[in-house]
C-alpha cells in the first residue's frame, strides 16, 4: 500500500509538472484583438493591439486598458525611451506617433500635431538611433527621420534606393551603429541618406522581421515556397537559409536564445545561433499558433496572437542561461567599478540587471568615440561580468585597436538606467 501510495504521488508530481511546462494565456478578455507589439516601461509590461495599448503590473497575469490621447486605437508599435521630456513612444495606423511622459497613461501628438506622417504611411516600427537624438519610423510607405528630437521637428522621408516610395518597412534596426531594415523588398542597410540593397542569397525578399545577435544578421520572411528565417555573417552582404518556416512576423534575442514567432507556425528557438531550430509550442490551443509578435518580461516570454490573446510562458522553461532561484537574482540595476583599476592590458567589469531588458555596455574615450561593444543584447535578469582588453580587440567600426594609455569611460544602458564609469589604462 505504502509503495502504491508513493506511486500515485510520483505521478501527480510528474503530470503537474508536464501541465506547467507549457504556455498558457490567464487572461482572455483580449482574445479577438490582433496582439501586435511589446514594450516594457517603467518596469512594467505594454502591448499594443488593434484595441488600443494595454498595461500588465502582473507578468501578464491580467491586462487593463490604458492610453488616453491616442488618436487611433490600432497601435502597431511601441517604443520605451529615456533622457527625454517624454518615456514612451506609440505608432499607430493613419501615419500617426504619439508621446507619453507618464507611462502611457496619456498620450500627445510627437513630435506636433502638424508634423505627423502621411496619412497612408501606417507605422511598423520605431527606433531611437543611438548616441543621437535621431528616430526612425519603418512604415507601409518607406522610411521617415526624425533628425535632433524637439517639439517643432519635421519628419523626412529617406527612401532613395528603395524600389519605391510605396516600400512596405516592417521593421529597423542598429547592428554595431549601422541601421538595416527590413522591407518587402527585401534587406537594405542606410548609407548616408540612401538605402543600399542586400539581397546576395535572399531567395525571398518579402523580410517581415529582422535582429542581430552575437554578430549575426538575422531576417525572417513571409509568403512563398522558401519563406523563414534567413542568417547572414557578413552584414547582409550574403545570406543563407536557416530555417524554412512558412511565415516568420517577429524576432526577439534573450541571452544567447533566438526566437522566431510565426503565423501558423507558433514560435521556434534556436540556441546555438541559428546551426538548429525546434519548435516550442507546448499548451498552445491551435488559434495561438498565429503568433503576430513576442515580447519579455524578468519572469516570462509572451506570444502576441492574431485573436487568441496573450500567451506567456516561464522564462526558465525556454531560455538556457536563466537562473530558476529567482531569490538570488539582483533587487536593483548597477554598474560597478572595473577591477583593476588602473589596469594592464584587460580589467573586468560588472553588472546587474534587475528585469530582463536589452543591454548595452560601450567604451569610450575622452572625446566620446566609441571604442568597443561589450554587450549589445536583450539579457534576462542576473549578474554578469565582461572583460575588457586594451590590446588585440576588435572595435565597433570593425577594426583591430591597441589602446595607448589615458582615461577612458565605459557606460551600461540597459532600459532606462544609465549609468557611467572611469577606467584608466597605465602601460
Amino acid at each position: 500500500m505504502k509503495l502504491f501510495k508513493a506511486l500515485i504521488i510520483v505521478i501527480v508530481i510528474m503530470f503537474t509538472q508536464s501541465n506547467n511546462a507549457q504556455w498558457t494565456n490567464p487572461d482572455l478578455t483580449l482574445t479577438g484583438r490582433q496582439i501586435q507589439c511589446f514594450a516594457i516601461s517603467n518596469s512594467e509590461l505594454l502591448s499594443g493591439t488593434n484595441g488600443g495599448l494595454v498595461r500588465s503590473t502582473d507578468n501578464g497575469t491580467s491586462w487593463t486598458n490604458i492610453g488616453g490621447g491616442l488618436p487611433y486605437s490600432n497601435v502597431r508599435a511601441l517604443l520605451s525611451v529615456e533622457s527625454y521630456p517624454f518615456n514612451l513612444l506609440a505608432g499607430m495606423i493613419s501615419g500617426r506617433i504619439s508621446m507619453s511622459t507618464d507611462y502611457g497613461d496619456n498620450f500627445t501628438a510627437f513630435p506636433a500635431e502638424s508634423e505627423q506622417l502621411p496619412f497612408l504611411a501606417d507605422i511598423n516600427c520605431i527606433l531611437e538611433r543611438s548616441n543621437s537624438s535621431n528616430f526612425l519610423v519603418g512604415t507601409e510607405r518607406g522610411v521617415y527621420l526624425l533628425p535632433q528630437y524637439y517639439p517643432l521637428s519635421s519628419w523626412i522621408a529617406i527612401n532613395s534606393g528603395l524600389p519605391s516610395a510605396e516600400t512596405k518597412v516592417r521593421a529597423i534596426i542598429e547592428k554595431d551603429g549601422e541601421i538595416f531594415a527590413g522591407t518587402n523588398g527585401g534587406v537594405y542597410q542606410l548609407n548616408g541618406s540612401s538605402w543600399d540593397q542586400k539581397n546576395t542569397g535572399l531567395t525571398n525578399t518579402n523580410v517581415t522581421a529582422i535582429t542581430s545577435i552575437s554578430g549575426y544578421l538575422f531576417a525572417g520572411t513571409s509568403q512563398g515556397s522558401v519563406g523563414g528565417v534567413y542568417i547572414s555573417s557578413d552584414n547582409g552582404a550574403n545570406w543563407t537559409l536557416s530555417q524554412s518556416i512558412t511565415w516568420v512576423t517577429s524576432f526577439i534575442t534573450i541571452g544567447s536564445n533566438i526566437f522566431v514567432g510565426s503565423y501558423g507556425d507558433g514560435v521556434w528557438r534556436s540556441t546555438n545561433l541559428g546551426n538548429s531550430w525546434s519548435q516550442i509550442n507546448d499548451g498552445l490551443g491551435s488559434g495561438a499558433y498565429y503568433v503576430l509578435s513576442l515580447g519579455a518580461d524578468n519572469q516570462y516570454i509572451f506570444a502576441g496572437t492574431g485573436a487568441s490573446s496573450i500567451w506567456r510562458r516561464p522564462l526558465s522553461q525556454v531560455v538556457t542561461n536563466v537562473n530558476d532561484d529567482q531569490d538570488s537574482q539582483p533587487s536593483k540595476f548597477s554598474l560597478s567599478q572595473n577591477y583593476p583599476n588602473p589596469f594592464n592590458p584587460s580589467t573586468k567589469i560588472k553588472y546587474s540587471i534587475p528585469a530582463s531588458e536589452f543591454v548595452t555596455l560601450k567604451v569610450y574615450d575622452v572625446l566620446g568615440n566609441e571604442v568597443a561593444t561589450l554587450a549589445d543584447e536583450y539579457q534576462p535578469a542576473g549578474s554578469y561580468e565582461v572583460e575588457f582588453s586594451a590590446k588585440g580587440g576588435t572595435a565597433s567600426g570593425g577594426n583591430a585597436y591597441n589602446l595607448s594609455s589615458g582615461i577612458y569611460f565605459y557606460r551600461l544602458q540597459a532600459g532606462s538606467f544609465v549609468e557611467t564609469k572611469k577606467l584608466i589604462l597605465m602601460k
